[in-house]
């Protein structure tokens, strides 16, 4: 992984610190440098990226929903949710839904860290189900459960299977 500025990388490894400290196995992406925890049921992806030259972003994202069919009734519903909710917001990337929240690094410690992987996760546990019972999709639990993980994913492209 490149960083940009010292500051980026003392942020991104404290970040890997805290995240070893509070959870069991986080697991850490070489390629993106992004970590990944779970928190009760939901999969949540910690990633630190430079924000000028003096500053980083901490955003940690909830895989909400995937293979949505994105419609306005849906992203106007989530529009509205984002107004109601004191932190974080809800977006649709593709047939996605997320739930994310970015704080910055400069004054990141290890209770907001924790504080904000709460929050996300149980606003996306919240939410997760209502929006696949409305919507469809699956939430990213029972998506992850359906194709086995990244193991049984890459075993069926290797086997000509998809």
């Amino acid at each position: 992984m490149h960083f940009e500025s010292d500051l980026h990388k003392e942020v991104h490894d404290q970040v890997g610190v805290f995240l070893s400290e509070l959870f069991d196995a986080p697991h850490h992406d070489e390629s993106n440098g992004h970590y990944y925890v779970v928190y009760g049921s939901t999969i949540l992806e910690v990633s630190v990226e430079p924000y000028g030259p003096e500053d980083t972003l901490v955003e940690v994202t909830a895989y909400c929903v995937q293979g949505i069919d994105p419609d306005a009734e849906l992203a106007f519903g989530l529009l509205g949710l984002n107004q109601q909710l004191p932190i974080g917001a809800f977006s649709i990337v593709g047939h996605d839904v997320f739930y994310s929240h970015t704080l910055l690094g400069r004054s990141l410690d290890r209770k907001n860290l924790l504080g904000t992987i709460a929050a996300v996760a149980e606003v996306s546990d919240e939410y997760d189900d209502r929006i696949v019972d409305k919507y469809g999709g699956q939430t990213a639990l029972d998506r992850i459960q359906d194709t086995g993980g990244r193991k049984k994913r890459r075993a069926k492209i290797d086997s000509g299977q998809n």
